[in-house]
């Protein structure tokens, strides 16, 4: 994905802002996500997160560098897992529930907010502004990525696949030695392989992504 940020029809400068504002994009995304399961661990009894310094945002506590790859090359992947102990939880069903949905609903969250701020910029500033200053080109494009990185990591796990967030939430609310849950944790690498192919080779999850970007710029267009 990031070599195709490159464009032959901008400056470098404008190149170098593109690439930084997508790295940082990446980080606004990656980290809340997983810093978000560990607080919600931590109300819910665990504080494993907390022990282990996971509760920081500071980058190199989360960063996973083959799932860092594959969000630079395809645009989907993941950070380290933040550790969790089930049997800490009060509740189980209720604490691995918030603790497994905590993630998503921080990328939903931040997507959502930026939003606000790329809609506000396209209609305020306005495009040929933005593209004849590249300070406001690099946040323009700043905000746009941070938009589209964090609805397309809440989206990715969202799938019912072990061990993304999806299959955690099921966990809450289905007994854990059923077949499916039995087969997922069986299969998982092949089944998330498979499903990620997919994705990435029918743009499927772009179009998803595309489609709840413009429900939100929607949403400011009908408040503003």
């Amino acid at each position: 994905m990031i070599f195709g940020l490159i464009r032959s029809d901008i400056g470098w400068e404008y190149n170098i802002v593109l690439i930084a504002a997508f790295a940082i994009a990446l980080m606004a995304a990656l980290i809340p996500h997983e810093v978000a399961h560990g607080y919600a661990a931590l109300k819910q009894g665990d504080p494993s997160a907390k022990i282990a310094g996971r509760l920081s945002l500071n980058p190199a506590k989360h960063i996973e560098p083959l799932g860092l790859l594959c969000f630079v090359l395809a645009g989907i992947g993941w950070a380290k897992p933040v550790p969790v102990n089930p049997f800490n939880y009060r509740n189980f069903r209720k604490g691995n529930f918030w603790v497994s949905i905590a993630g998503v609903l921080t990328n939903l969250v931040i997507g959502f907010t930026f939003s606000l701020f790329l809609f506000l910029m396209y209609n305020f500033v306005g495009m040929d502004s933005i593209n004849n200053n590249v300070g406001l080109y690099f946040v323009y494009y700043l905000f746009l990525f941070i938009v589209i990185v964090n609805i397309m990591l809440m989206l990715f796990n969202l799938l019912p696949i072990f061990p993304l967030d999806g299959y955690n939430v099921l966990v809450s609310f289905t007994k854990p030695n059923n077949s499916f849950m039995r087969f997922m944790r069986q299969y998982s690498m092949f089944v998330l392989m498979g499903v990620l192919m997919v994705l990435i080779f029918t743009g499927w999850l772009v179009v998803a992504r595309e489609w709840i970007t413009d429900l939100f710029l929607s949403f400011w267009d009908i408040i503003f």
